[in-house]
């Protein structure tokens, strides 16, 4: 039985936003957006505009190819913030 509580893309979009604001560490965003379930919320949004570019940036990260900075542009880039905010609504 799978206990982990539900995704929640508001609080996600804040946590980036924090980033974006230059309130938070690159390194510390990205554990907060891991903990929080961005991949499996971009997993579930793969046919949005934007997500597959993600996604990719995304396991860049995961695979020790780049550093976290690198990958919160490339999300910012792709339109993460646009993404969040519409789930954020729905």
């Amino acid at each position: 039985m799978d206990e982990r509580p539900a995704a929640s893309p508001a609080k996600l979009l804040t946590q980036f936003e924090d980033w974006t604001a230059g309130n938070e560490m690159p390194g510390r965003t990205m554990s907060y957006l891991k903990t929080g379930f961005l991949p499996e919320v971009l997993e579930d949004t793969k046919s949005t505009e934007g997500v597959e570019e993600m996604l990719d940036a995304w396991q860049t990260w995961e695979k020790g190819i780049t550093n976290p900075e690198a990958v919160l542009e490339a999300l910012r880039d792709a339109g993460l913030e646009s993404v969040l905010a519409a789930l954020s609504e729905s």
